[in-house]
């Protein structure tokens, strides 16, 4: 598959950024406002030897959830909302040469599980027509894995960091998503003082589930649900 940007800009509008613990300090030291959007899951998604188990723990952490434990993936996302702080009126990046990983890695999928589709992104078809092979760019594969073990060593210290600031309510992965919105120098101070923690946090996580099948499964298996109304977080369904 071929691909060449054509400055489009469309990738820097109307969404979320995912970012590692670094970058979102720095995102953040730079006055814009970074989501957190939570996802969990447990050993019921996957079998616990297969690959799809294997990334997605190793890019999450343990909480407690009822009587046994959950995963927590935590996503710190710049907000795109409705386009990129950083798009300047011509079309470029001001950062361009420090923006985010996700950002040089695009469009390819950084999941390996993720097929890459051009029909599912928001570049022109006349940007799939031209450029280089995208499966034999060396440097943009390094960049991927990059981003995968930046996932798995922030994994446990974005998990304290929500803890700290009392953000303890996950969607359930591939259903929902739970988008908290801190402020600005509230989440920066989490991020520069959190702590690694050891194993589970004694607080319950919950899980804001609205689908009855699903709520049903999280009962049986003792998850708390948060059920009552807040405007403390953004509660988003997933496409089915």
């Amino acid at each position: 598959m071929r691909f060449a940007c054509v400055g489009c800009g469309a990738c820097c509008r109307g969404r979320f950024v995912p970012l590692t613990l670094s970058e979102a300090v720095t995102w953040l030291k730079r006055g814009h406002s970074v989501g957190v959007l939570l996802e969990a899951f447990d050993e019921s998604l996957w079998p616990v030897g297969s690959p799809e188990y294997a990334y997605n723990a190793g890019r999450s952490a343990p909480v407690t959830g009822g009587s046994g434990t959950l995963r927590v993936t935590v996503i710190l996302a710049a907000n795109a909302l409705p386009e990129c702080p950083n798009l300047q009126q011509n079309g470029l990046c001001s950062v361009y040469l420090e923006r985010p990983l996700v950002c040089r890695i695009y469009p390819m999928e950084i999941s390996p599980f993720i097929e890459l589709k051009p029909q599912a992104k928001d570049c022109p078809p006349e940007a799939w027509q031209q450029g280089s092979l995208l499966a034999s760019d060396q440097g943009l594969a390094m960049l991927v894995q990059q981003s995968r073990q930046s996932d798995r060593e922030d994994a446990r210290r974005k998990v304290a960091i929500c803890e700290s600031l009392g953000l303890t309510v996950a969607g359930w992965k591939g259903n929902s998503l739970v988008i908290h919105q801190p402020s600005v120098e509230t989440l920066l101070a989490a991020c520069e003082s959190a702590e690694i923690n050891a194993g589970p946090a004694a607080q319950a996580w919950q899980i804001k589930a609205e689908d009855p099948a699903l709520r049903d499964y999280l009962h049986t298996q003792s998850v708390p649900l948060a059920d009552s109304p807040t405007d403390d977080y953004i509660f988003h369904p997933l496409p089915r």
